[in-house]
């Protein structure tokens, strides 16, 4: 999926509540789908504030610099990363770390390592994704943060899978992560020059439109969460819409999250 608007503004609001710093590790090569002048504009709109003095790199990919569009390292530089790292099963795109996430282990000099992961659509292509989510929260340090960027609607056949905002929000609540936001986009194919809409996710949010009335749009999910004291990876979830019903549970069942007290509205936001 690269860095387009549908993830960017969440990250930048991300990281004018919470500014990031110290070492970065992304899934994947970024291929970022904007310039500076529209990085400059969007932190504008998101009130989020850009390090100065990093150097403005073209992206990797030949065909994103001749449209003037900035590296990863640009990106992520102007964020305050100090250390930016790029993860991999294979080389072929330039990965600093080269691992399978689907290995149930990682490599000693990994554990804790890394201060944010950024996820930003790779999930989808690895098939084991217990031992994905066990590595990352392997792969971050105590009071990290871990980002998702996850394809939820109409990308047919892009990945193993499509991800709903219910799963992140029941694996990371019943895992006792701090859950800092969770957010749905919707855009099209021409992200890169038309606009993308957003909403906060709620339990229920989404119901009057769930069963075949989400238009043809693309959907993500950008879910972005802190690892606490208190965090674990191997807790399985009850889909919270359900576990929420009274007398659904056994006594014994972890409590999901609650359900959505109001309809807040699917698009909270328009991004130009």
């Amino acid at each position: 999926m690269g860095f387009i608007r549908a993830n960017i503004i969440p990250l930048l609001e991300e990281h004018r509540d919470r500014p990031f710093s110290g070492r970065l590790l992304l899934l994947g090569q970024a291929d970022v789908y904007f310039s500076q002048a529209q990085l400059i504009a969007m932190a504008h709109t998101a009130r989020a504030c850009l390090t100065r003095d990093v150097p403005i790199v073209p992206s990797h990919a030949k065909v994103l610099a001749d449209k003037g569009y900035i590296s990863g390292e640009a990106l992520f530089g102007q964020l305050g990363f100090s250390e930016i790292s790029v993860l991999d099963v294979s080389s072929f795109e330039g990965a600093t770390i080269q691992f399978d996430l689907n290995s149930p282990e990682i490599p000693l000099d990994l554990a804790e390592r890394f201060d944010v992961i950024i996820d930003h659509g790779t999930l989808e292509h690895v098939f084991h994704l217990p031992n994905a989510l066990r590595n990352l929260f392997r792969m971050v340090r105590l009071g990290g943060r871990v980002v998702h960027s996850a394809p939820s609607g109409n990308f047919f056949d892009h990945g193993f899978y499509m991800f709903q905002p219910t799963l992140f929000l029941d694996y990371y609540t019943t895992n006792r992560w701090e859950v800092n936001a969770i957010k749905v986009a919707q855009f099209t194919p021409n992200q890169e020059t038309e606009p993308a809409f957003f909403a906060d996710y709620e339990p229920r949010l989404f119901e009057a439109v769930s069963y075949g009335k989400m238009d043809n749009k693309l959907y993500t999910t950008v879910c972005i969460v802190a690892k606490t004291e208190q965090s674990t990876w191997d807790a399985i979830p009850t889909q919270g819409v359900y576990s929420s019903m009274s007398g659904w549970a056994s006594p014994a069942a972890a409590p999901g999250p609650p359900a959505a007290k109001s309809l807040r509205g699917m698009l909270s936001r328009f991004v130009r």
